[in-house]
């Protein structure tokens, strides 16, 4: 017959569990503060796009034939379709890490309560409701920035660019329609990333009522 795990070990085990939960977090924070990096490297050469066609042209162009150390020419409509390629792919990659984020908050919550139980919630408070408590101010400006300010400004920097390349003069037409898919794409996956992250807060709300 198996021997019931002690109070001790049940504990070490927990003790352990939690250690690797803040050591996962830490990491999807990293990964999202890279990804918002080339979030905003990427927004810049769209703008770079949009201000001075024709100079991003010769920029870009230069660009990718060192790079890749090739002599070869690059046809501009490729190069512009694989920055909004890649703004979708780093887009979806950073609305990931942050709604993982927000989950792992309330997981943390969770195993520090736990934790708590054993040292007269004296404890294991670290990583979640001691950051909540100390700086709540911070905190709410931080949901701020996620929830309204970055999303708006993203749509507004998109729009903006796909609005131009149909009123260019020089379009061509297959490339903006492709362009306009991955526009779209990027909207719906910005619509979801709040919407997800309202439910997050809504249900991470009710769990608190219901303790």
């Amino acid at each position: 017959m198996a021997t019931k795990p002690s109070a001790d070990s049940k504990l070490a085990v927990l003790n352990d569990h939690y250690n690797n939960t803040v050591a996962d977090f830490k990491k999807l924070n990293k990964a999202r503060d890279t990804n918002f990096v080339f979030v905003l490297i990427l927004l810049g050469v769209m703008a770079f796009q949009y201000v001075s066609p024709s100079q991003s042209q010769s920029v870009l162009t230069q660009a990718v034939q060192k790079k890749l150390e090739i002599d070869a020419a690059i046809s501009i409509n490729v190069l512009g379709s694989l920055v909004w390629f890649a703004l979708l792919y780093v887009a979806v990659r950073y609305f990931q890490n942050v709604i993982n984020i927000e989950k792992q908050y309330n997981y943390t919550h969770e195993l520090e309560s736990e934790l708590a139980t054993h040292y007269e919630g004296k404890a294991f408070t670290r990583e979640g409701e001691a950051y909540l408590d100390n700086y709540a101010v911070f905190s709410d400006w931080v949901h701020v920035v996620y929830w309204y300010i970055f999303p708006l400004l993203f749509t507004a920097a998109i729009t903006v660019k796909i609005v131009g390349e149909w009123a260019a003069d020089n379009q061509n037409t297959l490339q903006v329609w492709l362009n306009s898919l991955i526009y779209v794409a990027l909207l719906i996956s910005t619509a979801l990333y709040v919407w997800s992250l309202y439910r997050t807060k809504k249900n991470t709300d009710k769990d608190v009522k219901d303790k």
